[in-house]
């Protein structure tokens, strides 16, 4: 009995030089497995509510993934309106006498 060099490799009797046959292993089928919720922590702490898909996480909360949600976008709207707001607020004194002196000078004119 003539035992192959590679660990993988067939028997020599069972491999034949001129045949193009290829041998193909099914991979094991595995049960659809329930792997819970997702385990990405938010913030302040709060867990994911969707179930889990593949390792761990759920479809949006994939490592490696740099996805903006629409709860992050709404933050970041709100505050560009809040920082807009603050300036609007400090700089409302400045820009009334401004308004008031271009109005003083079209009526002059």
């Amino acid at each position: 009995m003539e035992r192959g060099v590679n660990v993988n490799d067939w028997p020599a009797n069972d491999r034949d030089a001129n045949s193009e046959e290829v041998f193909a292993i099914d991979p094991p089928s595995t049960p659809s497995q329930d792997l819970g919720p997702c385990l990405y922590l938010g913030p302040a702490g709060q867990r994911c509510s969707r179930r889990a898909v593949k390792d761990g996480f759920c479809a949006i909360h994939q490592p490696g993934q740099s996805r903006v949600t629409v709860r992050q976008q709404d933050a970041k709207r709100s505050k560009i309106v809040a920082a807009i707001l603050g300036i609007l607020g400090v700089l409302w004194p400045l820009l009334a006498d401004l308004v008031r002196e271009i109005t003083r000078w079209l009526h002059s004119h």
